[in-house]
């Protein structure tokens, strides 16, 4: 007997995909629901999630599996399933109508929407039967069924009303100008060092986020002010989290978020977006630090991305998921008989010691309670001395025996779209290794992947489409997309030092204002489509940065790079419409405090000219600028001034300029790094 299929099994997305067979009569995302919503009258259940996020998984076991819950949904509902990866800015819509409803969201989104599109009641999970003051799903799905039936008009008039307010609050509060910038970098430093966890490293408790984009600010901070308690919090933050079960200690790579406010516990997805901002900032901190321990988390990155998540051609998949066999975190769990079994009696002193391996575990599935489950988290670093002892004989002997054992496990399933905006940020990841020294292997990974992006993802005029699997792209127009891409073509720029990734980003940078720019109120629309409830416009820094931060930071960098005055000025306007929030919420903006920092600074360029620049270019790493941008003189530059200067060198020359004023020219390695040190 064929089994049974529902409207998304013609879909691309894997999480729709996953949701094809249920009994419930899903529909995708499309102009279709809408019609059969207001022919029939009946309102909209819309379902909100992604493919490798955990709770979406059980409440599908629990109720989308249940015929009694289908027939219900069947009856008097037309039910939607929406990848929240997939359509960013149909997700941004609803959640905002949630947190507005109810003060919090997550996933999987749950919300009720009239014919017209206007939400009128939502949430997060439920359960399958109420308790502890949370309704059931099924009691849920008959009280709203009931009310549209027999108080349609009350219902209807509060959607009215709820609509509205998204539209408020999805235009955002532009403000004033903004004023004085150091006031407000200042604050945003002192609100950020107030949250920081003095005990296990990053901000607030638990649950505890990576979000890059706060511990980066700081690094950049501690340059800028010279003030070494700075840069112990990021060093302790990124030395915490590198010891923490939230990194995968065997097959490295960062999970997504940590349970517990000490990094131990993770939640077991592993997000693209993630690893690649941290490949970054580990790389940044390598090399304001000068150690080397960063240096191994970025290489670790590096092997998962390339092992695990790599499609054929060069794109990088999304996610992985938590669970594996129905169960979370069971590909990463180790008991410590599985652990004694693998090693010899040194190795398992040092697990036991260093991993914290214990017989009765730390981490149980509450689904699929098993005792004795450890994740494997440092309980201390190595000493330099054990280091020395143990590199490839013990603590590394059985991490690669423990890799090897575990690969024979079934794996957690991986959701194989390629976005644009998480392959962008991978990018720049990696582009930033090759900048601050990583070596030249992370800028042939960043031009890999940015082929993968060029092939498959741009449409002719090199605008970025958004998702793209088994050869299928779609055809939306996200501002993460223009604006992430942006971002990684200049950092590709500076990794490889070719023109022709600015001329690309400068195209670029104009299609994105012209697409997504409001001029009336201010700021960068999320996304270019009208049919809606409502326009957003994203200014919240969270796992992922927001588009409008990204594209201030792109556009201030964009023209200091080329000289080109108009992009500061584009940037200027993004920024006076982030000003508000950066004054009133600084810790909910890191990212556009990082675009704040790059406008209050002087436009300190390096320029590189002649044939062995690579030379200087690697020099130049040895020295932690963060202001510094890095451009090569060439012919075909958009810069004329920087034109102007290719003609002049006859031999490999560097030259420190801010704007278009330059010091002498250099021409040693010794007086690069001298001149780079003194600004």
């Amino acid at each position: 007997m064929s089994q049974r299929t529902n409207a998304l099994a013609g879909e691309v997305s894997p999480y729709l995909l996953q949701h094809a067979h249920n009994p419930v009569d899903w529909m995708p995302w499309g102009e279709a629901v809408w019609k059969k919503a207001k022919r029939d009258n009946k309102p909209v259940f819309l379902s909100i999630g992604y493919s490798t996020c955990h709770w979406c998984h059980v409440m599908e076991r629990e109720s989308f599996e249940s015929e009694a819950v289908a027939e219900v949904l069947n009856r008097d509902f037309v039910p939607v399933k929406v990848d929240r990866e997939e359509r960013p800015d149909v997700d941004r819509v609803y959640m905002t109508a949630v947190q507005a409803m109810t003060g919090q969201g997550g996933w999987p989104l749950s919300i009720w929407v009239t014919p017209e599109g206007k939400p009128f009641y939502g949430g997060t999970y439920f359960p399958p039967t109420g308790g502890h003051g949370r309704p059931g799903f099924l009691d849920a799905l008959r009280q709203i069924s009931a009310a549209w039936r027999d108080r349609n008009e009350e219902v209807v008039g509060w959607a009215d009303e709820l609509a509205e307010r998204i539209r408020q609050l999805g235009e955002g509060s532009g403000g004033d100008p903004i004023g004085d910038t150091e006031k407000i970098l200042a604050a945003g430093t002192d609100q950020l060092a107030e949250e920081y966890d003095r005990k296990h490293g990053g901000f607030g408790g638990a649950p505890k986020f990576p979000r890059p984009s706060q511990p980066l600010f700081l690094l950049r901070r501690s340059w800028v002010e010279k003030d070494e308690k700075l840069l112990e919090m990021v060093r302790h933050t990124g030395r915490a989290m590198r010891l923490g079960g939230i990194y995968d200690q065997i097959g490295h790579g960062f999970h997504r978020y940590a349970v517990d406010g000490g990094w131990a516990v993770p939640h077991f997805e592993k997000m693209l977006y993630d690893n690649g901002q941290l490949m970054g900032l580990y790389a940044e901190l390598g090399a304001a630090t000068g150690e080397e321990w960063p240096w191994e988390v970025v290489a670790g990155i590096d092997r998962y991305l390339w092992r695990d998540m790599r499609i054929e051609g060069g794109g990088l998949a999304s996610a992985e998921d938590a669970d594996s066999e129905g169960v979370e975190g069971k590909f990463y769990v180790w008991t410590e008989k599985e652990i004694r079994d693998s090693a010899n009696e040194e190795e398992f002193r040092l697990a036991e010691e260093i991993w914290g391996v214990t017989e009765q575990g730390n981490f149980m599935d509450p689904h699929h309670p098993v005792p004795g489950w450890n994740v494997l988290a440092q309980k201390r670093a190595p000493s330099r001395a054990e280091q020395r002892l143990l590199e490839g004989i013990r603590l590394e002997g059985i991490r690669g025996k423990l890799e090897k054992k575990r690969a024979g496990r079934i794996r957690p399933g991986r959701d194989d779209k390629v976005l644009t905006s998480w392959n962008a940020l991978a990018i720049s990841g990696y582009a930033k290794a090759a900048r601050w020294g990583g070596g030249r292997a992370y800028a042939a990974h960043a031009e890999e992947v940015w082929g993968f992006l060029e092939r498959n993802l741009l449409r002719e005029d090199g605008t970025p489409t958004h998702r793209w699997r088994n050869g299928k792209k779609d055809d939306a127009h996200l501002l993460e997309d223009y604006a992430g891409v942006l971002q990684a073509l200049l950092d590709l720029h500076q990794a490889t030092l070719q023109a022709s990734y600015l001329h690309r980003a400068v195209k670029l940078a104009g299609k994105m204002l012209e697409c997504f720019e409001d001029p009336k109120g201010g700021g960068l629309w999320s996304s270019a489509d009208r049919s809606l409830l409502a326009r957003m416009k994203d200014d919240y820094d969270g796992a992922e940065p927001s588009g409008n931060a990204v594209a201030a930071l792109a556009l201030l960098e964009l023209g200091h790079l080329t000289d080109q005055p108009q992009w500061i000025e584009a940037a200027k306007r993004i920024l006076d419409w982030l000003g508000e929030r950066m004054t009133r919420l600084p810790q909910a903006v890191p990212h556009a405090l990082l675009a704040l920092q790059r406008f209050s600074e002087s436009p300190a360029r390096l320029v590189l000219a002649g044939e062995e620049v690579e030379k200087m270019q690697d020099v130049s790493a040895k020295v932690y600028r963060p202001d510094l941008l890095i451009t090569r003189a060439t012919e075909d530059h958009p810069s004329d001034f920087v034109r102007g200067l290719a003609s002049r060198a006859r031999e490999t020359t560097a030259y420190l300029c801010e704007g278009r004023s330059c010091q002498l020219p250099i021409q040693g390695e010794a007086e690069l790094v001298e001149k780079i040190r003194r600004g």
